[in-house]
């Protein structure tokens, strides 16, 4: 009988393997991640009683839970709206448009009408407090 030791060798780890995975990694976070620049709209929130609401020099657009919007007491569709303070901006040039949207109004509605009255009036948009707060 011949004992004889094996002598065995270690395995070798390969890389190959180990850069395909950092490779589908790379490729991976290179395609999750977003590039974009994000775009902010500058708002001036006041009070109430210290923006006096001029309806001649100024639009006061409010905006409810089913999305029903009004252009100084008017009900108007957004598009509509939007195309009269377009009109108005060009006339006047510095057209401050007021936004008075009901308590707890979900902010995507919010963020709606600012994106939309926002390209027109540019940063001469103030956000109002709803001042019938707390009356039921």
């Amino acid at each position: 009988m011949n004992f004889s030791k094996s002598h065995t060798k270690r395995p070798l780890i390969s890389l190959t393997p180990l850069i395909d995975v950092v490779f589908i990694l790379l490729i991976f976070f290179m395609l999750a991640s977003s590039f974009t620049e994000w775009e902010f709209i500058k708002l001036g929130l006041g009070e109430p009683e210290s923006l006096p609401i001029v309806p001649k020099s100024q639009s006061l657009i409010t905006v409810d839970f089913e999305a029903r919007y009004t252009l100084n007491g008017e009900k108007l569709s957004l598009e509509t709206i939007a195309h009269k303070i377009n009109e108005q901006v060009r006339l006047q040039g510095d057209h401050p448009v007021l936004i008075k949207p009901v308590d707890d109004l979900p902010l995507q509605q919010i963020v709606t009408i600012l994106d939309r009255i926002g390209e027109m009036a540019g940063a001469n948009i103030s956000l109002v407090k709803d001042e019938r707060k707390g009356e039921h």
